[in-house]
């Protein structure tokens, strides 16, 4: 049998889920990684360098991921996954874990925080305005009656909804966006996550948002993909990836500033997760 492969990073969510004797199965596969699930739970295996809550990061080799299939069958035990159809083991007993450090203190007003916000998706429009859902950041030309224009009312209906505090009216908002767009995490679902990250980090949760957050996440998980549903559902609790923690991070701090090479991550970011996570932080910030 061939040596296990040796885990460098863990994240703190995946450690909760990898307890003694789970099994799930691959779920998707990127260029970058392996999508696992145990029952309601996903893992990252992957070689990219980023911190997140789901990954299992091992180190950079050519072509690792492509023995990999969707619906092969992995088993964890004593401190390894093992793949047993493809004679592939993961040793995560050597593993630095990664937890997201506590959010800083607010120095920022939330006009700051919106101007700031602004200009950071304006970064991002210039290099790539066909990404995602960035053209919500200038919609005065959108086609009427065009799958951006939709989305444009559903997601003004969903702020207004949150604006006026009325549950019913967002939730039935939020039900058209979540699933909204392709890949194992839809735009829609990343707009909904960036939108509830930005309240759980910045200390804006109010009994409106919780509620709101905890009725979303039962929501997708019947209605989306499970990837999307563990993302809202960690979202909810000021949990994300580390480029995400860093984005809200740059709001609150008054002198932080946000790199060409970040923003070049975040456009690069999944499909097309880095943008549409942002467009949800965003948002969340003009209404609040």
């Amino acid at each position: 049998m061939n040596d296990p492969l040796v885990a460098i990073q863990l994240g703190g969510l995946a450690a909760l889920a990898l307890t003694e004797g789970c099994v799930g199965k691959v779920m998707g596969i990127t260029s970058r990684g392996v999508f696992l699930n145990t029952g309601q739970r996903i893992l990252f295996v992957t070689d990219a360098d980023y911190r997140s809550p789901y990954n299992i990061q091992l180190p950079l080799r050519a072509r690792q991921f492509e023995p990999f299939t969707p619906g092969d069958d992995w088993s964890y035990s004593i401190g390894e996954l093992g793949f047993q159809n493809k004679n592939i083991r993961i040793d995560i007993t050597k593993t630095v874990l990664w937890q997201p450090m506590p959010a800083p203190m607010v120095e920022t007003t939330l006009l700051e925080q919106s101007e700031r916000m602004g200009a950071l998706l304006q970064r991002m429009l210039s290099l790539d305005p066909g990404k995602g859902w960035l053209y919500l950041a200038d919609s005065s030309n959108l086609a009427p009656g065009s799958e951006a224009a939709m989305i444009k009312e559903m997601t003004d209906q969903f702020l207004a909804g949150v604006t006026n505090a009325d549950l019913e009216g967002t939730l039935k908002a939020g039900k058209s966006i979540l699933g909204r767009g392709g890949g194992l995490t839809p735009s829609g679902d990343d707009w909904i996550s960036g939108f509830l990250l930005y309240h759980a980090r910045s200390g804006t949760l109010n009994p409106f948002i919780d509620e709101l957050g905890r009725s979303l996440t039962a929501m997708a998980f019947k209605s989306t993909t499970m990837i999307s549903a563990n993302r809202i559902e960690a979202a909810c609790q000021g949990w994300s990836e580390e480029l995400f923690l860093a984005i809200v991070d740059s709001l609150l701090l008054s002198n932080a500033e946000v790199s060409n090479l970040t923003v070049e991550h975040l456009i690069h970011f999944g499909h097309s997760s880095g943008v549409d996570t942002c467009m949800g932080i965003g948002a969340a910030v003009r209404i609040t």
